[in-house]
């Protein structure tokens, strides 16, 4: 395993008990994984993580934090890709989770960079 992908997977084995520190948490990891689509006239939050622990915990944590649901996808390797890559989606209630941690503002516009609360 490359130390990159083992850093990450040691990582997503945390426990993070501060309500504030799993928002930042997420946050970070919508702001740089992740992306605003807009689909049928909502918009839909997605992360590309590189392993399923990454995935399965913001996936966790968007539920037990946020209390919306998600989905995850797996794309099979091919192509460029060496492995396969891992999709959270939050279609439902992807603007109000956009909205909480701060990747679109009060007006509903993309927000760059990282929020201030975080």
């Amino acid at each position: 395993m490359a130390m990159t992908a083992a850093v990450k997977d040691e990582l997503s084995r945390v426990d993070v008990p501060k309500p504030c520190c799993r928002r930042a948490e997420m946050a970070a990891l919508l702001r740089f994984a992740g992306g605003l689509h807009i689909v049928s006239g909502r918009v839909v939050v997605e992360a590309e993580l590189d392993t399923g622990a990454v995935a399965r915990r913001l996936r966790r944590e968007i539920a037990e934090v946020y209390g919306y649901p998600s989905e995850i996808h797996v794309l099979a390797s091919g192509g460029l890709r060496k492995g396969s890559h891992f999709i959270v989606r939050v279609v439902k209630d992807g603007e109000a989770l956009a909205r909480q941690t701060g990747l679109l503002d009060v007006r509903g516009r993309p927000v760059r960079g990282l929020p201030p609360h975080v």
